[in-house]
């Protein structure tokens, strides 16, 4: 009996070591196995390519809603905020890039990262083209100026023309100087009503055509005022002729500003070349949404 027993003992302990030996062969070919990884890591890898690739897809359209509104903010201090909220939200998407980067397994997956990569490098360069010009704000500044002091100069001289313009004396001399004062102030009205065409055009030429017409508008003025000079004597007319002087002054200035075009340009190239590169990253990116998707059911099966 004690010598049965002793042998059905060694029997099993015979077996139970079969039986290990074998599970550790199995084990070991399996993890052996190329490239090989168990559901739950695959499973995870794949969840998190998943919620990158969502991240950037988030960040970048945050990134580019905030760069638009760069573009339209209508104060320095907005437009530099937002430009700071679009380049944080384009700093997301190039994190989140690295991140996937590392998870990538070769092949069309590798292919798609590159191809995004190389568009995101792109949006990044017509983004900050975009941002510099949006934060400097010229054509506001511009538009600011020409209904701040320009108006404000109309105003000096339409009140120091008045005297002239309701002048009494003769008929002939007096009806000459209402003539030459309303002359002044017409031109010189024509020269404002032009600031606003000229801060929204996009052409140089455009701007070259306005400009024309603002210097004839001035020579007439001028001549008005050389005669009314003559006329009313010098010292009559100094309060006229420093206020046409203010608004000729601010005048250049405007003409500056409105030259430089970095609203409407930032504008262009935001509504033009920026959504193109945009949507080339959407495309990319979607495309590995939808590679990721189909590996997982392969997965999965």
């Amino acid at each position: 009996m004690e010598a049965m027993s002793l042998t059905k003992r060694n029997w099993l302990l015979g077996a139970l070591a079969v039986f290990l030996l074998l599970a550790g062969l199995l084990g070991i070919a399996f993890w052996s196995q190329p490239g090989s990884l168990n559901f739950e890591s695959v499973f995870g890898r794949t969840v998190l390519k998943e919620r990158l690739v969502g991240q950037m897809r988030t960040s970048l359209f945050a990134s580019a809603e905030a760069e638009k509104s760069a573009v339209l903010a209508e104060t320095d201090n907005a437009s530099l905020e937002y430009a700071g909220q679009a380049r944080a939200q384009a700093d997301r998407v190039a994190a989140a890039l690295v991140e996937f980067k590392k998870l990538a397994r070769g092949g069309e997956e590798t292919g798609l990262v590159q191809q995004f990569e190389e568009a995101f490098a792109e949006y990044r360069k017509v983004d900050e083209e975009v941002l510099a010009l949006a934060v400097l704000n010229t054509n506001l500044k511009s538009k600011a100026l020409s209904h701040g002091q320009a108006l404000a100069a109309v105003t000096h001289l339409e009140e120091a023309l008045a005297p002239f313009l309701g002048a009494k004396g003769k008929p002939g001399k007096a009806g000459d100087t209402a003539a030459l004062a309303l002359r002044v102030l017409v031109e010189t009205l024509r020269i404002q009503a032009l600031h606003g065409p000229h801060i929204e055009e996009v052409s140089d030429s455009g701007m070259d055509e306005l400009e024309k017409r603002m210097n004839q508008a001035d020579k007439q003025a001028r001549s008005a005022l050389a005669a009314l000079a003559a006329q009313a004597g010098q010292a009559a007319l100094a309060p006229a002729l420093a206020a046409y002087e203010e608004h000729h002054t601010v005048t250049l200035e405007v003409l500056r500003l409105s030259r430089l075009n970095t609203n409407v340009r930032s504008l262009a190239l935001s509504l033009g070349r920026k959504v193109k590169v945009l949507a080339v990253c959407d495309e990319s990116l979607q495309a590995l949404e939808n590679l990721i998707h189909a590996n997982m059911a392969k997965a999965t099966r």
